[in-house]
């Protein structure tokens, strides 16, 4: 009898906690497994955001690129002054003078009339010929050319339209 009240004492204990005979668990592949695949999917993503970031930073330096254009024709333009913008593709810089197409325009808070991109930065320029693009003095508009002038980086185009002078980012 004594031996019937032990054994019914054990089975109600273990139901009453409800411990398993055996515990299950993860084997040791299936967390190297897991690692593995958290690696692969890690890797991918930080990847994609590094693309992501090299993009934000073509495009800022595009619309700063278009700020100073607008200010210094703007600029100029309140002046009756001609703006002339030269664009260097072989260096991947700009500059930007007035008056007699060689006096410097220095914009407020700038140290040079002339602006170096990055070099993870191309740039192209069509329409604009060697001695830059001419803006009159009166409203601002391109002279010379007779389509819109483009500059290009990268995926991003500023145009020049003609004739206008309206300057805008695609």
């Amino acid at each position: 009898m004594f031996n019937g009240n032990l054994e019914s004492k054990n089975a109600g204990f273990d139901r009453r906690f409800f411990i398993p005979a055996i515990q299950p668990g993860f084997t040791l592949i299936e967390l190297i497994a897991t690692m593995v695949i958290m690696g692969i999917l890690a890797t991918s993503t930080i990847s994609n955001y590094s693309e992501f970031n090299k993009g934000l930073r073509i495009f800022e330096e595009v619309k700063d690129m278009s700020r100073k254009i607008i200010y210094a024709r703007d600029y100029c333009t309140a002046r009756k002054e001609k703006f002339y913008l030269k664009i260097n593709t072989a260096d991947d810089q700009y500059s930007l003078f007035y008056q007699n197409n060689s006096t410097a325009l220095l914009l407020p808070g700038e140290g040079s009339n002339e602006y170096t991109l990055p070099g993870y930065v191309d740039i192209s320029a069509t329409d604009i010929a060697a001695g830059g693009l001419e803006f009159d003095a009166i409203m601002g508009e391109p002279q010379s050319i007779v389509e819109n002038a483009t500059i290009t980086i990268d995926d991003f185009t500023i145009t020049i339209e003609n004739p206008t002078g309206y300057i805008h980012v695609q």
